[in-house]
């Protein structure tokens, strides 16, 4: 029998990757090469982009798209305060302002109706965010960009395998990000990816990322640049992981509908609806308590008794962060207008906030793992 405490992350590596990494190391080429170009080869074919371009993060990918759409100090980016802090401050780094909307009760992401309500003359752009894998709507978001002439921004850091009518996360945007970090359903320790269709875009990234340099090398700089490349040791992985993706989506996409038919029988608790056509990717599954006795900070401590990981994630929404609340603090606010971020209220976010928590959706799990979080559930909250 495994009883195993089971993990909510467990990185899923093989042979293949450890080889991949070796032969890096043993060329001595470790800097960005064969296959961090093979990954990318690999990831267009997958999402179905035109262009991807590897980077060092899910953050620094965040902020080479701020860049190469050309945002402002001042300009105003719409998007949910329910989110990782990095999607909020790679707007900051540029001097825009990020602009909190309300999230969907179902969905939990980004609504379209209150960001329609929210664009002013500042605003350049939205940056809707794919929460745990579930893609926002991006179509109805196209068709607001188009008619309202702003940037569309797809931070899809979680979104690997999300589709919409079977096209692929990250083809929507005018440009797109995901991360490639060690919890991610597609890993390469740390590491980035920006997709665009846009080829002008594309080469702003591809520029940008190394310095500013022109696209042929060398030492002629065309534009102030980062140096946000991915290693070849990243790139090995990464490239490997490719050639797993659709199994470890497959066993990830299992496990989460496990939960939900247990779920669907007790009435005290949710989880994100699925709206017809979406797929979502279960980066990751977590159970909404808004209408139970029982919330996230004691359910976390009864799953331990069952030897089962749990824990909250986005219960402080990012304007409540100390970095907002403070935002007088940030070094563009000497010329920027922020407004104050502790007066800013997303009731449908705030009540989701404190009211979620993850439960283990990984690849690894076995079917007696399932059955034991599947068995946690229904004796923790079937009679709350």
């Amino acid at each position: 029998m495994n009883d195993r405490v089971i993990p909510f992350v467990d990185v899923s590596l093989t042979g293949k990757e450890k080889e991949a990494v070796i032969e890096v190391i043993e060329s001595k080429r470790l800097i960005e090469g064969k296959y961090s170009k093979e990954f990318e080869e690999k990831f267009k074919a997958f999402t179905g982009v035109k262009n991807a371009i590897t980077c060092a993060n899910g953050t620094a990918a965040l902020h080479l798209a701020m860049e190469a759409v050309g945002l402002k100090p001042g300009d105003e980016v719409i998007t949910t305060p329910f989110t990782f802090i990095a999607t909020s401050n790679s707007i900051l780094f540029v001097g825009a302002v990020p602009k909190f909307v309300d999230v969907q009760s179902d969905t939990w992401n980004l609504d379209p109706e209150k960001v329609e309500e929210a664009i002013t003359e500042k605003t350049k752009a939205i940056m809707p965010v794919h929460i745990f894998g579930l893609p926002a709507d991006m179509k109805a978001f196209r068709d607001l960009a188009d008619d309202k002439d702003l940037i569309l921004i797809e931070d899809a850091a979680q979104a690997h395998g999300a589709r919409i009518d079977g096209v692929h996360a990250g083809n929507f945007g005018d440009i797109a990000t995901f991360s490639l970090y060690a919890t991610k359903n597609l890993i390469s320790g740390e590491g980035g990816v920006v997709v665009t269709n846009n080829e002008e875009l594309a080469e702003k990234v591809e520029s940008l990322k190394n310095h500013g340099r022109t696209l042929e090398g060398g030492y002629k700089h065309v534009r102030v640049g980062f140096n946000y490349r991915m290693t070849d040791l990243q790139g090995a992985i990464a490239s490997v992981q490719m050639d797993r993706i659709s199994e470890l989506l497959e066993k990830r996409s299992k496990n989460a509908e496990y939960y939900r038919k247990i779920i669907d029988e007790i009435e005290t608790i949710d989880y994100q609806h699925i709206p017809k056509g979406f797929t979502h990717a279960d980066y990751i599954f977590a159970i909404d308590t808004r209408n139970s006795s029982i919330k996230p900070k004691e359910a976390v401590e009864k799953f331990k008794e069952h030897r089962v990981m749990a824990r909250p994630i986005y219960a402080t929404l990012s304007y409540q962060q100390q970095n907002f609340v403070n935002i007088k603090e940030w070094r563009w606010s000497a010329c920027v207008n922020y407004p104050d971020y502790t007066k800013i209220h997303c009731p449908i976010s705030e009540k989701i906030g404190p009211n979620h928590f993850e439960i283990p959706v990984v690849p690894s799990l076995t079917q007696e793992e399932r059955e034991r979080v599947a068995h946690a559930i229904q004796g923790i909250f079937g009679k709350s």
